[in-house]
């Protein structure tokens, strides 16, 4: 007895479900080795720092973090914002 044919979407579903596995090893593997990114948005710095997104947006706009904007988001140095954080830290 012979296989029924497989749905063309099954064979879709497949190529997908491989694309994510790849892209999560790759992840999973540049995670590892400790690569990060250098230039980081406002929300990501938020999860990073513990810092609400719209203090690194008003620092920005005030002129006191330098940004950029190369397409459709405004990104963030991190070595300018660890910079400023350690410049501006109070000694308690």
């Amino acid at each position: 007895m012979s296989e029924p044919a497989k749905n063309p979407f099954d064979m879709l579903l497949d190529q997908i479900r491989e694309v994510v596995r790849q892209e999560i090893s790759a992840a999973l593997k540049d995670q590892q080795k400790g690569v990060t990114k250098d230039w980081l948005r406002a929300e990501e710095l938020a999860e990073l720092y513990g810092l609400p997104k719209t203090w690194f947006q008003e620092r920005g706009r005030a002129g006191e973090l330098a940004r950029t904007k190369p397409g459709r988001y405004v990104l963030f140095a991190r070595r300018d914002v660890e910079t400023f954080l350690e410049r501006n830290k109070k000694s308690t």
